[in-house]
């Protein structure tokens, strides 16, 4: 026989299972099914069976949470490291996140929050569904991961995720509705019930309810504003129809650069001698947060315009790319791009010779994408760049733009660095070699802080950081020297492979580009580790004269002239990062931070009950004496304390003489509290009418009786929102100061009507 425990059950870890797709839009890797789906059947079929077993919810409750903690260990031992741990996959997991953009590709760390994730929702769905019998609410846990979703995601969701989220909280309230069918009319026989019709007459008016919330929901929609027609283009956004949102390119080099497998991204020929540098993007707004995407004006079209302030224009440079599986908006090309053959649609930034994707689809545009481009050859000449003047860009309200709150240390270290400089090329040759000196090292470990932070820590304390810490200082300080500048983020040229060249995430990369007049954009190299410098950067007292290419590809290696020597800190190898340093005083802070703001909020949330409390106690303190005044006072005082007790835990106060009262009140009580309730109403009306009566008996032993009764066939989340939550004590500060409002307005008053 099918109980309705059976059927809430069945329904609550259906919902959950269905809440487990609603992640599905967050990674590339739906491999988290195979571990989250188990632990939503677990976690709900043991509500359902403890339950049928009559055990209290609150350890229902517990035992669930037992089992989630000792499944998400059992899975951590297979996804984990040797020695990493359950809460070292939780800090893996958090760091992907912050790194990452959506949908995130796969993390042992990801993989766990996830399931983490699903086992909470399921919990908290059967505590709500079943434990605190509140079936409507069921749909909050699984709400929450779709509006995180809806909100937080930079790509639109899946129209099915809203079908899914509906189907699974129509289940839950189904179930319920059926089991509230059964139950009534309570008193007829059974054979006169809709036994047989129940499920039925269930689906037919779960029907008639999603019919009339999709009928709203085209209502709605009609009425509510859209767009102009101009604006829509089958669903897609393109240059004309508003502005388009572009990924952060610096969240996608973190987490290329972080992962542990080195996997080849695209492959290319081309006619330069040493291959070419892709780049992708170009930030030049620079603030307190960092270097960032600017808005800029997309045309439509693959025939560029000529690099900006460049009076030469070099040879042009024939590109062949294939991308394998890599998916972004933005399109990898030489600079200086003159011409390219893309599928898809496509458009591109005057200023900055960036393309992007406008078509559908866009974040994906670059998967399995092959692509021809004709670019122009930017080498300048290292004489004539040492001489140049720095220039004004078109966009110079941007990439010249000094922060007025910048720190002043990183503005003195730069004035130091280039005092001994005479022109602006060797300033920036100088901050270059300040940077690939052995004072900086290349470390792939996250160091904390962001913004002028983490730029102080790397230039004044620790001198540790990767290629977004070189790059986005070195152009930093070039603009405090009055030199144009912005950050370009896309890869190095790779290494050798046949005739072509392959590229790898590990060869995503962050460089400084700064203007000159006369020559234009010029890439610098300031990450040591990595690549040595471009042969037209290397203009510094002692610094050589090499030509560039990245280190990491071996036979991409360029020729050199006989006295060119590396820098010291360009080694052919990045420099293992660094352990890191854990510092225990720095984490007991934390702590015992996180453990007073706990206790104070603690505190202020159990500042009602603990008045209430207080005033319980003084109402049922023992009087002193047999005085006539006291005796009163104690009557009407433990009869203000039943009411509010009544109040509290949300009985009906009703109206009328205190006989009246205690007689009707009764009924809804045990035997005993009735009994107490009646006894203690006879004395308040004899208190109140009798002309000497002294009250008899223990009124806190007749308080504390009605009080159980009144407790007793309540649920736990009623009993602890009547104790440290109390109604009553809400509406007496209401009415307080609501009165003081009355006496305020009536003082008010009289003072006006004197003034006349």
């Amino acid at each position: 026989m099918i109980r309705p425990i059976d059927r809430t059950g069945g329904a609550i870890v259906g919902a959950s299972v269905l809440a487990t797709l609603l992640l599905l839009p967050f990674t590339q890797d739906p491999s988290y099914l195979i571990s989250a789906i188990p632990l939503a059947v677990l976690l709900g079929g043991i509500g359902l069976v403890l339950r049928r077993l009559r055990v209290n919810d609150g350890i229902v409750f517990l035992a669930q949470l037992v089992l989630l903690v000792v499944y998400l260990f059992s899975i951590s031992l297979s996804l984990g490291m040797p020695g990493q741990g359950l809460v070292g996959l939780f800090s893996e997991g958090v760091r992907h996140m912050s790194t990452h953009t959506t949908p995130m590709i796969a993390n042992p760390g990801l993989t766990l929050l996830l399931v983490a994730t699903v086992g909470v929702t399921t919990v908290l769905t059967d505590l709500l569904a079943e434990g605190v019998d509140r079936p409507a609410w069921a749909i909050l846990p699984s709400l929450t991961l779709y509006l995180i979703g809806a909100i937080g995601l930079l790509h639109d969701i899946p129209w099915w995720t809203v079908v899914v989220l509906a189907v699974g909280y129509l289940w839950i309230l189904l179930a319920d509705g059926i089991n509230a069918a059964e139950t009534w009319p309570r008193h007829l026989e059974r054979t006169v019930r809709l036994t047989g019709r129940i499920t039925p007459l269930a689906v037919r008016m779960g029907g008639i309810v999603a019919a009339a919330a999709v009928a709203t929901t085209l209502a709605v929609g009609l009425l509510v504003p859209l767009p102009p027609a101009h604006q829509l283009n089958g669903g897609q956004l393109n240059q004309d129809s508003g502005p388009i949102q572009l990924a952060d390119p610096m969240l996608d080099m973190r987490r290329n650069l972080s992962q542990p497998a080195d996997a080849e991204v695209l492959t290319y020929t081309t006619d330069a001698p040493q291959g070419e540098y892709l780049r992708m993007a170009s930030l030049s707004v620079f603030d307190s947060k960092g270097w960032q995407n600017a808005s800029f004006h997309l045309t439509q079209g693959n025939t560029l315009p000529p690099p900006p302030g460049q009076d030469t224009l070099g040879k042009d440079v024939r590109t062949q790319v294939k991308v394998t599986d890599f998916r972004s908006e933005y399109l990898p090309l030489p600079y200086a791009p003159k011409r390219f053959d893309a599928p898809g649609q496509w458009a591109y930034g005057t200023d900055s010779l960036v393309v992007v994707a406008t078509g559908k689809d866009r974040t994906a545009a670059t998967r399995n994408l092959s692509y021809s481009v004709t670019s122009i050859d930017t080498s300048p000449d290292g004489p004539k760049l040492s001489t140049a003047m720095a220039g004004q860009p078109s966009d110079a309200n941007l990439t010249t733009s000094v922060p007025q709150d910048m720190p002043q240390e990183i503005v003195d270290l730069a004035l130091k660095i280039t005092q001994a400089e005479p022109t602006p090329a060797l300033k920036a040759a100088a901050i270059q070699k300040y940077l690939r000196s052995d004072t900086f090292t290349y470390s792939l470990e996250p160091q904390p802080g962001t913004g002028y932070d983490a730029m102080k820590r790397f230039l004044l304390q620790d001198h540790k950081g990767y290629c977004e810490q070189f790059a986005g200082s070195m152009a930093a300080m070039a603009r405090v020297v009055g030199i144009p500048s912005r950050v370009a983020v896309g890869w190095l040229p790779g290494t050798k492979k046949g005739d072509g060249y392959s590229v790898t995430l590990h060869n995503m990369h962050a460089w400084p580009e700064l203007y000159f007049e006369g020559v234009g954009w010029v890439r610098f190299e300031p990450t040591p580790g990595v690549a040595v410098p471009p042969a037209w950067t290397m203009t510094a007292p002692e610094q050589p004269t090499a030509s560039p290419t990245p280190t990491p590809s071996p036979s991409a290696t360029p020729s050199t002239t006989s006295e060119a020597t590396p820098t010291p800190s360009a080694s052919t190898a990045p420099v293992a990062p660094a352990p890191p340093v854990i510092n225990v005083l720095a984490i007991l802070a934390r702590v015992g931070l996180a453990i007073v703001l706990l206790a104070l909020v603690t505190g202020l949330l159990a500042l009602p009950g603990l008045f209430r409390r207080r005033l319980r106690t003084r109402r049922l303190a023992p009087t002193e004496g047999e005085r006539l005044d006291s005796s009163h006072r104690a009557v009407d005082a433990a009869w203000a304390e039943v009411r509010d007790t009544f109040v509290d835990y949300g009985y009906p106060w009703p109206a009328g003489s205190p006989r009246a009262v205690g007689r009707q009140s009764a009924g809804v009580l045990p035997e005993e509290s009735g009994r107490s309730l009646v006894t203690l109403s006879r004395q308040v009306e004899r208190s109140r009418y009798a002309e000497s009566a002294v009250h008899s008996g223990d009124l806190a032993a007749l308080v504390g009786s009605i009080r159980d009764g009144v407790r007793n066939d309540k649920a736990w989340d009623v009993r602890l929102l009547g104790e440290w939550w109390p109604k009553s004590w809400w509406r007496t500060l209401g009415e307080a100061l609501t009165w003081h409002a009355l006496r305020a307005r009536a003082t008010a008053a009289i003072a006006r009507r004197r003034d006349r």
